[in-house]
């Protein structure tokens, strides 16, 4: 998501119910009614911040969904910091609970379901089609584990291109054609305009591309993007050192270029507080990752201007993106609900999952609280948060079927129908990875992972901030990494690689 549109949804997402096995449903399979239901309460983990007030939105949601499924959630909210750690530890323990909050990232969805944490939630996946129907089988296909569903995806803003944003006042004043650009090396004229004529702005933030953005050089990454081994996108097959590639050699050739033009700071290798620089409105430039760009916006007859950061709203932007979505396993399954295999009451669970993705009621009151006490309305789609309300959750991406979702102050004002209908289509249309539903296991290659890694610390960044000379050290860092057992990574992601492609023929 373009990080300035895309804070956009304060989302307090937390435990809403998911549906719903009313009689009343034509569309879903018959399920039980809710009088025919012993009462149960569950039990949710997901990780948030603390939230004042939280006690309220869990009776609101309650009030809501105990007559649609005779359960009731009781929320249990965990520090985002400590969430993987303690969830570890309840997993461990052979706790009870119903649900948590996974992923392809912490608490990860794939190590969690080949230890057993999860149930296996394909049969009760197909009783409701609302559900299952409302996020593409691509998607579904990207989290199966042995031909197995273990959690349902978050329906979220997960695909979404990579670009740029630059400052809309340098941009006008300069005339610059922000539209033109096909290529990272394009933004070299604007880099030289902002050096000349704007001594207080950094023409350039250091936000590694080669890494966060592997497809603006035609890559994709298995597993850790900085790991020795990806792919080429348009191959698929091959998996190859992306160090050695000439698209690695034209960056580096390009950011030391950069660098000693004076278009980045001059401690960019080892300057840790990009927020500093943000908050201050210092960058003239920065790479994104966006969705809908200023172009995508203004043609849909919406407000086509961004914020350079979300700490900054006064700076303003045009987003531009160049290279188009690619959905990969990580992006498919970044965001994730799933039932614990020692739930008591999976098949609630999975009731309270269907109606957090299709009951627009539940979902709003689980993101955004209570209507007059949390929020108020602007129209019938659009709220404006009440600050000092006591329930923000600023993480729309964690639960249920976002395409629900009220817009708020961080989204782009105009059409508030076209502009949700237009994620979900990017969503739909994006073009899936030739490896989507591939997971890396490490396991086989621990040791050699941990000495890669410190190799990568060492050189690096150094190297891709254009900081140093490339013709002296990139040599160095791939006698290095080699040595490290770079070659042996690759050859376990290929043969992993193989064996999958060979199981989903």
């Amino acid at each position: 998501m373009n990080k300035s549109k895309k804070v956009k949804r304060l989302l307090a997402l937390l435990s809403m119910g998911i549906s719903v096995a009313l009689a009343g449903c034509s569309s879903q399979t018959a399920q039980p009614t809710a009088t025919s239901l012993v009462p149960v309460e569950l039990t949710y983990y997901f990780p948030n911040g603390p939230q004042k007030d939280l006690q309220s939105v869990e009776d609101a949601v309650n009030k809501l969904i105990k007559p649609k499924i005779n359960a009731t959630v009781h929320l249990k909210l965990i520090d985002m910091g400590a969430y993987e750690e303690k969830m570890k530890v309840i997993m461990a323990s052979g706790e009870p609970y119903d649900l948590v909050w996974t992923g392809a990232g912490f608490n990860n969805y794939f190590k969690n379901v080949a230890n057993g944490a999860y149930a296996p939630l394909d049969d009760w996946i197909a009783n409701y089609p609302d559900m299952k129907n409302g996020i593409p089988d691509m998607f579904w296909n990207a989290v199966k584990v042995k031909g197995h569903i273990y959690g349902v995806p978050v329906f979220q803003q997960s695909t979404a291109g990579y670009g740029y944003l630059i400052q809309k006042a340098v941009a006008d004043k300069y005339k610059l054609d922000w539209k033109s650009v096909t290529k990272l090396s394009d933004l070299t004229p604007f880099l030289e305009t902002v050096k000349k004529n704007e001594p207080n702005l950094i023409p350039w933030e250091f936000s590694d591309a080669f890494t966060t953005a592997p497809p603006m050089f035609g890559l994709e990454s298995l597993g850790d993007a900085k790991t020795p081994g990806n792919l080429y996108i348009k191959d698929g097959s091959k998996v190859v050192n992306q160090y050695e590639t000439p698209e690695f050699r034209n960056y580096i050739t390009m950011m030391r270029d950069w660098y000693t033009k004076g278009y980045l700071r001059k401690d960019a290798a080892i300057y840790k507080d990009t927020m500093a620089d943000r908050k201050a409105g210092k960058n003239a430039l920065q790479l994104g990752q966006i969705d809908m760009d200023s172009v995508a916006l203004a043609a849909a007859g919406m407000d086509a201007t961004g914020r350079m950061s979300i700490f900054n709203p006064d700076t303003q932007s045009y987003d531009f993106q160049f290279v188009k979505p690619l959905l990969t396993t990580d992006k498919a399954a970044a965001t994730m609900t799933a039932i614990s295999a020692n739930s008591p009451n999976k098949e609630r669970a999975m009731m309270f999952l269907n109606l957090l993705n299709t009951d627009k009621e539940i979902y709003n009151t689980l993101v955004w609280g209570v209507e007059g006490k949390h929020y108020k309305k602007v129209t019938a789609n659009r709220i404006e948060t009440i600050k000092d309300g006591g329930f923000q959750i600023f993480a729309p991406w964690e639960f249920g079927n976002m395409s629900l979702s009220y817009l708020s102050e961080g989204d782009p004002k105009g059409n508030d129908q076209k502009f949700t209908q237009m994620w979900v289509d990017l969503n739909k249309n994006a073009t899936p990875s030739k490896a989507l539903g591939f997971v890396f296991d490490f396991i086989p290659v621990k040791a050699e992972k941990a000495n890669v890694d410190a190799v990568i610390d060492e050189l690096y960044y150094a190297i891709a901030s254009g900081s140093v000379d490339p013709e002296k050290y990139l040599p160095q860092f791939l006698d290095k990494l080699k040595k490290a057992g770079a070659n042996k990574i690759i050859a376990e992601k290929q043969k992993q690689l193989d064996a999958w492609k060979a199981t989903t023929k």
